[in-house]
């Protein structure tokens, strides 16, 4: 299957990479199918096919790395990834140690995005700090943003992976299913997934509340810069969020390459800022894209020439 995946990559990279082929048809890079990244992205494809005279293509790969290393390599023309994510690579941090994707740039921070630690409904453990002792997967040797993730909400109770009975596992979707059987304790997984639904239907989860002090918020933000905490209140799609709940909060990016074609990324963003109802209609987690903000800065990360084109004929471009 990675094989078909890599050698799909290719087959779109070698369609973007001539001027002409370009504005007909790009990829774009994300998780597989059952993460919310991926209906995300779905998302963004068919409004950008809609509202441009592009095809947009998802490619999927099995980690945060492959994804943005697709677009790095030149597989694909975009990814749709996690500002931490996008951070680490570019900085060359945690498991790009020495290694930074140089060639990754902003494209657009689309909306804010959560993610929490998940325990039956039924369980007796109703604190981060309940964790302590308790099984919880670790390794990731598929996903190592599942360290961090999970680090960085453990350490809102001063706690660690250390803390846990680790349970070895290799991405989200498997600690999921160990979770579902049995095997775990808890987990990690963003609202809204739809394996989220799949597995509330099954044993019923509910989603812990993060202590939200500042001191709280500190200890996460020393993880990763882009980590913090936010309350979410209860929604038909969001399974397991019972109540209001402080959940992780960073953002969802789309990303792209410093050697993308300038007219495509003034494409891509276009169609972003001027189509939030059709993002909506796809999945509601874009309704808390505000498209004054697609130009939002990070720390460290460069935006394309083509989209500071967009923003600034749009007038959101918030450098002087």
């Amino acid at each position: 299957m990675k094989s078909f995946l890599l050698r799909a990559a290719s087959l779109s990279a070698a369609c973007v990479v001539s001027g002409a082929a370009w504005a007909q048809t790009v990829s774009i890079s994300t998780l597989p199918p059952g993460s919310v990244n991926n209906v995300q992205t779905q998302a963004i494809a068919k409004v950008v096919q809609k509202a441009t005279d592009m095809q947009m293509r998802v490619v999927t790969f099995n980690s945060p790395h492959a994804s943005m290393g697709a677009v790095q390599a030149g597989q694909a023309a975009f990814t749709f990834m996690s500002n931490d994510e996008l951070g680490i690579a570019v900085r060359g941090k945690d498991e790009h140690q020495g290694k930074p994707m140089d060639k990754l740039r902003l494209a657009a921070v689309v909306f804010p995005f959560k993610v929490g630690i998940l325990v039956r409904k039924d369980s007796n453990i109703n604190s981060v700090a309940d964790l302590k002792g308790k099984r919880f997967p670790t390794g990731w040797q598929g996903f190592p943003q599942g360290i961090s993730l999970a680090n960085a909400m453990l350490a809102t109770a001063g706690l660690s992976l250390k803390d846990v009975d680790g349970v070895p596992t290799a991405n989200l979707l498997r600690a999921a299913d160990d979770f579902k059987a049995g095997r775990l304790d808890a987990t990690l997984f963003a609202i809204g997934a739809p394996k989220m639904a799949e597995v509330d239907s099954a044993v019923g989860i509910r989603f812990l509340s993060l202590d939200n002090s500042d001191k709280a918020k500190a200890a996460m933000a020393a993880i990763r810069p882009e980590y913090t905490v936010a309350s979410q209140t209860p929604a038909p799609p969001l399974n397991g969020v019972i109540g209001i709940t402080n959940l992780m909060q960073y953002a969802m990016t789309v990303g792209t390459s410093a050697d993308a074609d300038e007219e495509s990324v003034y494409k891509v963003v276009k169609a972003l800022h001027q189509n939030k109802t059709e993002l909506v209609a796809t999945h509601p987690s874009f309704m808390a894209m505000d498209p004054a903000q697609l130009a939002l800065q990070q720390q460290g990360v460069s935006y394309h020439p083509g989209a500071i084109r967009y923003y600034k004929e749009a007038g959101i471009w918030p450098v002087k």
